[in-house]
């Protein structure tokens, strides 16, 4: 380094760092999950993909090398391809810049390969080197028993391996669905709002692997860190499970407004803990307009509905924030309950059932007075539709046996009223309209 300074006036020293070059090469493996399954990793720098059973889905050979190198290098990296027979030759093709092959025989199409890029001893090198042998066609021209008595088993292992005259199973990556990913700033970063760059290289980046792995997710994490301070979490929440990182930026930008007690950032680290799978959706040619079935909603509306309930979410907060539901119990005072917006459990009732429930109810009924021994409201209700008996309750010590009409008043507004069973008293209950 003091050479480099004595050379250069603004030098950027960055160290090596093993365990963060393993930690984006597992990366990278997941986001190749969205080609293949089959995907090993080989320490320090390469990556396997088994693609035999993939190549009809991406329309050949051709088309998936190219859309593996172009979208891995839109993330930043730069990528040397090999496509071979067997994995090791694969490898030996990437360092080699051979062309990708499927039909050929491993031997003849790396016989030009130099021995000195095997991955073997070094002393196996210099011994092949003394004998004259510059290639690996002509070290394979040489006899087995040979060269496993000269240079042992696993050397011919190795060359059997890479030829394919022995099978190379490899240990695959786990299914389980992981995402962390961060950035380093040198220098460090003083301005929050530069944030927003680095934020949606790494949005982009997730929404790239949930779309590949066909997920969804509610909730994520931004750290905020300094190595002279304690690091700051941001949780950014979303009112419905989503992949859209436009959504993802905007929602991520609220939550660094409200951030104030950071003044350093020289690392920023985006974490998901828990996945979705995602759900498809199914509109109208038209994208709901007019020939959207009534009743219905186009995809432009729920997205424009997400949006808003997410903003909303964002700004106030996941506790203040949330939807209405249907709860498991006939008393209408009790058959509601709040849940959280990104909480699965919401009932829809069918509107065309037997017993409709009005919108609007009062918080405790409200006793009604007789008309000619009637019930009415400010002049007489006729019933319409009726009895309907709850009787619930006994088990929580609130027992309630309730007959339920649809009553209709003279200037035609519709009321949900009750006869009390055990006192025979008219109550109202709810308005439909």
């Amino acid at each position: 380094m003091d050479t480099a300074y004595s050379l250069a006036e603004r030098v950027t020293n960055f160290e090596k760092n093993a365990d963060k070059e393993f930690a984006i090469l597992e990366h990278l493996a997941q986001w190749a999950y969205q080609f293949t399954p089959n995907v090993t990793i080989k320490a320090p720098d390469c990556l396997l993909l088994d693609i035999s059973g993939c190549l009809k889905l991406f329309g050949g050979l051709d088309k998936l090398v190219a859309r593996v190198s172009s979208n891995i290098s839109a993330l930043g990296y730069s990528v040397v391809t090999g496509v071979n027979l067997t994995p090791l030759a694969a490898i030996y093709s990437a360092i080699n810049r051979k062309s990708p092959n499927v039909h050929e025989q491993v031997a003849e199409v790396l016989k030009d390969m130099p021995v000195s890029c095997l991955k073997v001893d070094t002393k196996v090198h210099e011994a092949l080197r003394q004998m004259g042998v510059d290639s690996l066609g002509q070290l394979l021209t040489l006899p087995t028993k040979g060269l496993n008595r000269r240079f042992g088993i696993f050397f011919v292992d190795h060359l059997q391996r890479l030829t394919g005259e022995k099978p190379d199973p490899q240990k695959f990556i786990s299914e389980a669905v992981s995402f962390h990913r961060d950035i380093t700033f040198i220098p460090e970063v003083s301005n929050l709002e530069s944030l927003v760059f680095p934020v949606r290289r790494l949005v982009s980046e997730l929404s790239d692997f949930l779309i590949g792995r066909q997920l969804h997710v509610s909730r994520f994490t931004f750290q905020l860190a300094h190595r002279n301070a304690q690091a700051k979490h941001i949780h950014v929440h979303l009112a419905v499970t989503d992949n859209d990182p436009e959504m993802f930026l905007m929602l991520t930008q609220l939550q660094l407004e409200k951030v104030d007690d950071v003044p350093e950032v020289d690392n920023l680290k985006l974490s998901v803990a828990k996945f979705y799978p995602a759900e498809a959706e199914s509109y109208d040619l038209f994208d709901g307009k007019q020939f959207q079935q009534q009743g219905g909603q186009s995809k432009a509306q729920n997205d424009n509905a997400n949006r808003f309930l997410n903003m909303l979410r964002a700004r106030l907060g996941p506790q203040r924030c949330f939807g209405l539901s249907h709860a498991n119990d006939h008393r209408p005072e009790k058959a509601w309950k709040t849940i959280r917006l990104n909480q699965r459990d919401y009932w829809f009732p069918d509107d065309t059932a037997p017993n409709p429930r009005p919108l609007f109810l009062l918080n405790s009924p409200g006793e009604l007075s007789l008309y000619n021994g009637k019930p009415g409201l400010n002049g007489e209700l006729r019933l319409i539709r009726g009895p309907e008996r709850i009787d619930s309750g006994w088990w929580d010590g609130t027992p309630s046996c309730r007959d339920y009409y649809i009553a209709r008043h003279s200037s035609g507004i519709l009321y949900w009223i009750f006869r009390h069973e055990a006192s025979g008293k008219w109550f109202l209950h709810g308005i439909f309209s």
